[in-house]
């Protein structure tokens, strides 16, 4: 898969960037992976997946170009409720790792 701005590949871009602490990274993925399973999004993706595979054959598909088919596709299937969500946590989580600023 081709590496894009998109994927926080940019080195001047992550050297100036907060970073989660892997408690806030962990606490954040297990909230993100509840809320997709609950709106029926990780269902319809790995349905999206079987159906992907069934058309191309198993043994003819790579998983990189499973993802290059898959990943778009997902990532536009993210509700935008989940999306607003989960940017005010990741916003309120990196508001609240970052150092106490010195008066």
């Amino acid at each position: 898969m081709p590496i894009t701005k998109e994927m926080g590949t940019d080195a001047d871009l992550v050297e100036n960037t907060p970073r989660l602490n892997s408690r806030d990274s962990a606490a954040l993925k297990d909230i993100m992976k509840k809320r997709l399973t609950e709106c029926g999004w990780r269902k319809d993706i790995e349905q999206m997946i079987r159906q992907t595979i069934q058309e191309h054959g198993v043994g003819t598909l790579t998983s990189d170009q499973l993802a290059e088919k898959i990943v778009p596709h997902a990532r536009a299937l993210v509700p935008d409720v989940i999306c607003k969500e989960m940017m005010i946590r990741v916003h309120n989580a990196l508001g609240s790792s970052q150092p106490a600023e010195k008066k």
